[in-house]
């Protein structure tokens, strides 16, 4: 049902179901430090699990951190109507008649409480990705920004992982490549992320990433430095460089 990742942490796993197969994903949801729940990338939730996550708290917040992960939401704010909507700009192009809040390009939303600083990766405005920080646990959430992906069901998924050389490691969909428009800016969010106070990574799509999460995040994301190497600030106060970039 719910799987706890950290401390305040958790994951609600499911397949989403695509034309040529299903892709695993993941819903992260998170506690703050006043008990309100946050449910990142809201997946299809049936009645059992959206009664373990009310067992965990009021769910305050709902969030769409980016362009592609949204198809869930409106479904949700119907499961949770007292909740505040979040999305990353743009999503109104597709989510007509329903109302949110866009996410801020860094820092923290009051919405979703000083829990969770966030950073847009600037530069890919057709996937705008909102990566976040819950700096307690020290755990970096991300949508599409990275996968890793080992096993799926279908064959037809792995070959189109393999297309996008995400299948089987720890890397980015070459999709990115295709929609950045701005590299420069691109690499200054990156390297702004990388800055953080983090040792996991809970992504989208694929296994929970442990241990070296900042080194592998780095080396699948180095080649929009291009000749520079992303070289991340000093780390500083995990809550005040939140609050910061």
């Amino acid at each position: 049902m719910l799987r706890a990742i950290a401390e305040d942490v958790w994951a609600y796993e499911k397949d989403f179901r695509m034309p040529f197969g299903d892709l695993p994903s993941r819903t992260t949801v998170v506690r703050r430090a006043d008990g309100g729940i946050v449910i990142h990338a809201p997946l299809a939730f049936d009645d059992a699990a959206a009664a373990a996550i009310d067992a965990l708290g009021e769910v305050r917040a709902l969030v769409a951190p980016n362009c592609f992960h949204h198809l869930f939401l409106k479904a949700a704010t119907e499961r949770w109507p007292r909740a505040s909507v979040l999305g990353a700009p743009g999503l109104e192009k597709k989510l007509s008649g329903l109302r949110f809040t866009p996410l801020p390009r860094s820092g923290v939303a009051p919405e979703i409480g000083d829990d969770l600083g966030v950073r847009v990766v600037e530069g890919v405005p057709y996937i705008t990705e909102h990566v976040f920080l819950h700096a307690r646990s020290r755990t970096l959430v991300v949508t599409d920004l990275l996968f890793n992906v080992h096993e799926v069901r279908n064959f037809g998924m792995k070959v189109f992982l393999w297309l996008g050389g995400a299948w089987n490691k720890t890397a980015q969909d070459h999709l990115w490549r295709l929609l950045m428009r701005d590299r420069a800016a691109a690499a200054r969010s990156v390297a702004d992320i990388l800055a953080w106070d983090f040792d996991r990574v809970v992504v989208a799509h694929g296994d929970v990433i442990e241990g070296d999460a900042k080194e592998r995040l780095r080396r699948a994301v180095a080649w929009i430095g291009g000749a520079s190497p992303l070289l991340p600030e000093e780390p500083r106060e995990a809550g005040k460089r939140s609050a910061e970039v």
